[in-house]
């Protein structure tokens, strides 16, 4: 909202099984995310619920931003536009986050990364932090994409793939197709679904896709991989698409100490990358509340505060 954007936020999980648990742990965190629910709509913000298996809610919580272009029309236009974001990167300064006269988006810190090998081809890896397009454009990256393809082409030839029963292992193919009784019919629905989105996740990555996932092993950037892939295939065939690339923006790090973040103007700072839990300490709390100050009107403020008040009692309730 600082910058002119509109909020949408994904919660993922199975949110039916957590209402019916019984463990003290799950009912706070119901708790608390209903009272997430009730401040984020409270501030105007659009909430997306995605059910899904609770082993899946972490890397799902990632991958879902490759897929924003199936979100709902009601919450957003094919000519709108759409900006990825971190839910701990909190946007600072406006100018930043203008697009770049005469393009058709942009990405954030688009040379950090480094590349990587895929399909007999090098990519160029993008980070998720903020990348720009219009909404029908996220949506094309899906619908034109090499993996897309490979999925109808495996419906075509369905009889084919089931047929091949003299082989002492199972062939991917057969396995998926035996999964789904009909690849064309889903593949068709541009719904923002969790069955679709594992789909392509799960054809691209095999197995990978479906292995506990642990900060920075191979299943960790698996968001990355896919949508660095799907925009450098897309722009190779959409010359006429142009994307700003744009280096890494001042940063308020989490790294630093909190007495860097206690000050009172934040101007140097493109954005900051907040802390987790230590941000929950009354002391830095109130240090904290210096920079909502700086970027929201005192009545965003207090309802945030109010948010922290009624969020800290439902944390300190005993487990």
């Amino acid at each position: 909202m600082r910058v002119g954007y509109e909020v949408i936020v994904v919660f993922v999980g199975d949110f039916h099984a957590q209402r019916l648990s019984n463990s003290t742990a799950e009912q706070n965190l119901a708790k608390r995310i209903n009272l997430t629910h009730t401040f984020l709509l409270k501030i105007g913000a659009h909430v997306v619920n995605l059910p899904c298996n609770s082993s899946y809610a972490i890397k799902m919580s990632q991958i879902v931003r490759v897929f924003v272009g199936f979100l709902p029309t009601a919450i957003v236009q094919d000519n709108d536009y759409i900006i990825t974001a971190d839910s701990d990167l909190l946007p600072v300064k406006f100018s930043e986050y203008q697009p770049t006269t005469g393009t058709d988006g942009f990405i954030f810190n688009a040379f950090c990364c480094g590349n990587f090998k895929r399909r007999s081809k090098s990519y160029r890896m993008f980070p998720m932090g903020h990348i720009y397009l219009r909404k029908d454009v996220w949506r094309d990256l899906i619908v034109n994409s090499t993996q897309r393809s490979e999925l109808l082409a495996m419906e075509q030839n369905r009889t084919f793939h089931l047929s091949l029963t003299n082989r002492t292992e199972d062939s991917y193919e057969k396995k998926l197709l035996s999964q789904y009784s009909n690849l064309t019919l889903l593949l068709q629905d541009f719904s923002f679904k969790f069955e679709l989105m594992t789909l392509y996740m799960r054809h691209e990555f095999r197995s990978v896709y479906d292995q506990q996932m642990g900060k920075g092993d191979s299943a960790w950037y698996m968001d990355q991989v896919m949508v660095s892939m799907l925009l450098t295939d897309y722009r190779s065939k959409h010359p006429q698409l142009k994307i700003s690339e744009r280096g890494r923006i001042g940063r308020l790090d989490r790294i630093s100490p909190m007495s860097y973040w206690d000050r009172d103007t934040f101007n140097e700072f493109g954005d900051a990358h907040l802390k987790h839990d230590e941000i929950l300490q009354p002391e830095n709390w109130k240090i904290f509340n210096k920079l909502l100050k700086f970027l929201f009107n005192y009545t965003l403020v207090d309802i945030m505060n109010d948010y922290y008040r009624q969020y800290i009692i439902i944390t300190k309730t005993k487990k």
